[in-house]
């Protein structure tokens, strides 16, 4: 349980391992509902991508679905660099709009150690406030970096 009392779903450690060890979904994301529980929210379908070109598009699909309010998210990065190295990670992205309200931003922050706690392993970790900080440029550095 997180300092805001939230608690997380018992079905986000067994999506979290499928999407690490099968590549289930794109991605995934999580919403607190009703000020208690973490839950899923939204599944991208499967889709394995090689190219950056491929792994963009769908993260630019992705953040089609970002709604105005926050939202914790997996998003699995899958490319092949320059120098021909595939690189595979999931990373962690916390979504709070800079416009969300006072209440929502302090619950999502308070809670987002409760999820990230339960996805073991995971070593790369994201804030977006805008839609301009949800920059795959960015991200895909960062990630091939810590790869």
């Amino acid at each position: 349980m997180s300092m805001s009392g939230v608690q997380l779903d018992a079905e986000i450690n067994g999506l979290f391992n499928d999407m690490k060890l099968r590549s289930t979904h794109k991605f995934a994301f999580f919403k607190i509902e009703g000020k208690k529980k973490i839950v899923v929210d939204v599944c991208g379908d499967p889709c394995l991508t090689e190219a950056k070109e491929e792994d963009e598009a769908q993260f630019n699909k992705m953040k089609e679905q970002l709604s105005k309010e926050p939202r914790y998210i997996l998003y699995d990065f899958g490319f092949t660099n320059k120098d021909g190295r595939i690189i595979k990670k999931l990373a962690f992205i916390f979504w709070c709009p800079d416009d969300t309200t006072i209440g929502d931003k302090m619950i999502y922050a308070s809670s987002k150690d409760t999820i990230k706690k339960s996805f073991s392993g995971l070593s790369l970790e994201f804030q977006a406030n805008d839609s301009g900080d949800m920059d795959y440029a960015a991200f895909s550095d960062e990630v091939e970096k810590k790869a």
